[in-house]
């Protein structure tokens, strides 16, 4: 099992939040949100400034790249419960 989380921040700022979370999972940078568009995960104007921003998703891809659970959200803060996303990898 990996865990990816892709963010548009820079490396840096996502280094730091890793270190604080202590993450035990590698963070990948968007920066143009290239990743973001190509699956459909842009919130267009959704950011402080009316700038596009990838919408809160969590996905759960198993290994012949067939998602299997998948969380998505119009709001920045909200998230899926922990115990759902990981019901959702025992499951696979």
């Amino acid at each position: 099992m990996q865990i990816l989380a892709i963010s548009p921040d820079s490396n840096e700022r996502s280094q730091a939040l890793a270190e604080r979370l202590r993450a035990r999972y590698r963070f990948l940078t968007d920066r143009d949100l290239t990743v973001t568009r190509r699956y459909g995960l842009v919130h267009a104007r959704g950011g402080n400034k009316g700038q596009d921003v990838p919408r809160p998703t969590t996905v759960v891809i198993d290994r012949q790249g067939i998602v299997r659970w998948l969380s998505l959200a119009d709001n920045i803060q909200v998230r899926p419960d922990p115990g759902d996303v990981a019901r959702a990898v025992r499951g696979l």
